[in-house]
């Protein structure tokens, strides 16, 4: 016999495993893993802490113990253990042994939860690889779905993946809810938004200690902007918004808020820390869920559902790279701030740069007292000779555009300068200098000067919000018009396929980006400014 308390404690575990906290589940678990004192209680915590390390990411260790009640005699949740087991071989990239697993499934609707999982797993797959799976498990609807969107989006097919084709094409897919054309059936038409943002960055709580130059606030006014006049054109949607306090019980509990379990897409957060949450639920609940202003993708790419809405670290470097051969000279001086956007941009561009035949002659992390000094390693006034022929400075920092203006202007025209987009923005910013000394600017989700429909943004909100859009509101504004466009009734509710559907989306206030097939702004132009006017560089 066990104790009440005992008990108490077993269903306190699962109460944790649905509120995400896993590791607090699993300790409350550990008990009640001694088969020679739970009995058969002990497989049943067994499932439920192999799906608390599920949730935590620990998949060899949810392994383990799902592996265990395969071989054990009398448990009655066979085909769960081979459904989370699936799961487990899915996110470890081992897809053969989990459509093995699902295959050995029984129960009809759990059958069908496996090939929806299939599907979501395998449809960012080569054509090829699901080709060959697709010959070894046939019968699994989400893999022949995976594969016949693949050849669809190919642009030509062979003579075998023609004949491949044929057989799938008009295949009714039965994955119980969502069958049909996408996997998940819409459960209304209309578009639920949720965006949380860590309004009170700096630990505090409430509105009222909001200030008018909180660049959360401008964000997020920006983005209600575009969600209210979405809906005036008549768009079905319906949005709330959350503030984590940057706090992660806080986002653990909003994460339990109804709304959230029937989002759409979801908006936020900004910081790693309560990023990782959100992403690990949304990756459950398969959602979309966007950062808004991070290029760090450290901290979704290994989450499905996740997304940048501003291009990587890696699309930054590569697009510099390759901008920065162009030229005659191949002499590189690098110069980056003490952020972590910088340091790793600066880390993958010079290892980038080293693989293509350019040579870093200086590459040195700065601050504004620095900038004097490396420009004057580089030799350019005095009538010498320059030691480098390019100059790339990765910063967002206007302590570092302020002295740089400054000493570029006074050595004159010559050398090119690449920058990030960002020095656009600077009040001290002088564009007749900036385009008389060679400056060139790296698209970041860049404002679009030139756009038509950008006058009537600044005078809606400035109509509203009594004040100038900053470029945090540029940013919310585009970032929520960009969604409804890509998710709606009219175009479906599968953000990824969407988006794989087309290579390029024209901007409303910005140039525009490209998501087909990957979950980050792969869209990034080098600028220069012509006549005064924003332009992009062939």
């Amino acid at each position: 016999m066990f104790s009440q308390e005992g008990f108490d404690q077993f269903e306190q575990a699962k109460k944790q495993i649905e509120q995400g906290n896993q590791t607090e589940a699993m300790e409350l678990l550990r008990p009640y893993l001694d088969k020679e004192k739970y009995s058969s209680l002990s497989d049943y915590a067994r499932f439920h802490f192999a799906r608390a390390a599920y949730g935590n990411r620990q998949f060899e260790l949810a392994k383990e113990a799902l592996n265990v009640l395969l071989e054990t005699r009398g448990f009655d949740k066979k085909d769960d253990v081979r459904y989370l087991l699936a799961l487990c071989h899915f996110q470890q990239s081992a897809p053969n042994d989990g459509l093995r697993l699902i295959d050995e499934i029984t129960d009809d609707s759990l059958k069908k939860e496996g090939y929806r999982a299939s599907y979501d797993f395998l449809k960012v797959s080569a054509s090829s690889s699901l080709a060959v799976q697709y010959g070894l498990f046939p019968d699994n609807d989400g893999l022949a779905m995976a594969l016949k969107e693949r050849l669809e989006t190919q642009s030509a097919m062979s003579s075998t993946e023609k004949q491949l084709y044929e057989t799938i094409k008009s295949r009714t897919f039965s994955m119980g809810e969502g069958d049909g054309d996408t996997v998940y059936e819409v459960k209304d038409k209309v578009l639920d938004i949720a965006v949380v943002l860590p309004f009170n960055y700096e630990g505090r709580s409430g509105v009222q200690s909001l200030t008018s130059n909180n660049f959360v606030l401008q964000l997020h006014q920006g983005i209600i902007l575009a969600l209210e006049q979405a809906k005036a054109k008549g768009l079905k949607l319906n949005f709330k918004t959350f503030d984590t306090e940057r706090n992660d019980a806080k986002v653990r509990g909003i994460l339990e808020d109804p709304f959230l379990q029937k989002a759409d897409v979801i908006i936020g957060p900004l910081y790693p820390e309560e990023t990782a949450l959100v992403a690990n639920f949304a990756q459950q609940k398969h959602i979309p869920q966007i950062n808004p202003l991070s290029n760090i993708d450290d901290n979704v790419k290994e989450y499905q559902y996740s997304y940048l809405f501003r291009p990587s670290i890696q699309a930054i470097s590569q697009k510099v790279m390759d901008y920065c051969r162009k030229f005659e000279g191949r002499r590189v001086a690098l110069a980056y701030s003490g952020t972590s956007r910088d340091e790793l941009l600066a880390a993958t561009f010079v290892e980038m740069a080293r693989n293509s035949g350019l040579q870093i002659v200086k590459n040195q992390k700065v601050t504004t007292r620095d900038m004097h000094g490396f420009f004057e390693s580089l030799e350019l006034s005095g009538g010498g000779r320059p030691t480098a022929d390019i100059m790339v400075i990765f910063s967002d920092d206007p302590n570092i555009a302020s002295p740089t203006f400054g000493l570029v202007e006074s050595l004159g025209a010559g050398m090119p300068v690449v920058v990030m987009e960002s020095w656009l923005y600077f009040d001290f910013a002088n564009y007749d200098m900036m385009e008389a000394q060679n400056f060139h600017f790296v698209g970041n989700n860049t404002v679009d000067f030139n756009s038509e429909v950008l006058d009537e943004f600044r005078v809606n909100y400035l109509n509203i919000y009594k004040a100038y859009p900053s470029s945090f509101a540029y940013m919310g504004y585009e970032l929520a018009d960009f969604v409804t466009k890509v998710i709606n009734e009219e175009n479906g509710f599968d953000f990824q396929k969407n988006l794989d559907r087309r290579s390029f989306i024209k901007g409303n206030l910005t140039f525009g980006y490209n998501f087909s097939r990957v979950k980050s702004n792969n869209y990034v132009p080098i600028l220069s400014l012509e006549e005064g006017v924003l332009t992009i560089e062939e």
